[in-house]
C-alpha cells in the first residue's frame, strides 16, 4: 500500500467512529457473535435493527448489534 492508500483508509475508519458504520444490506457477507457462537454468512433481509443471514444453509437472525465485522 501507499502513503495516499493509508492515509484514505485512516480517514475512513475516523468517520466511521464518528458518523457511525453504514448498515448492512441484502447480499453483504457478515460475522458476527451471539449468545458467545461465532458466525458468518450472507444478510437475506434486513429488519429493522435485525438481520436474517445465511449461515452454512441456516438461517441466523440477529441483531446487528452482534456484528463483529461489516
Amino acid at each position: 500500500m501507499d502513503a495516499h492508500q493509508n492515509e484514505y483508509e485512516a480517514a475512513a475508519a475516523g468517520m466511521a467512529d464518528v458518523y457511525g458504520r453504514p448498515a448492512p444490506a441484502i447480499g453483504d457477507f457478515v460475522n458476527g457473535i451471539s449468545a458467545g457462537r461465532f458466525w458468518g454468512g450472507y444478510v437475506l433481509e434486513v429488519r429493522g435493527d435485525r438481520l436474517a443471514v445465511d449461515v452454512d444453509g441456516a438461517i441466523v437472525e440477529a441483531p446487528i448489534s452482534d456484528l463483529t465485522t461489516r
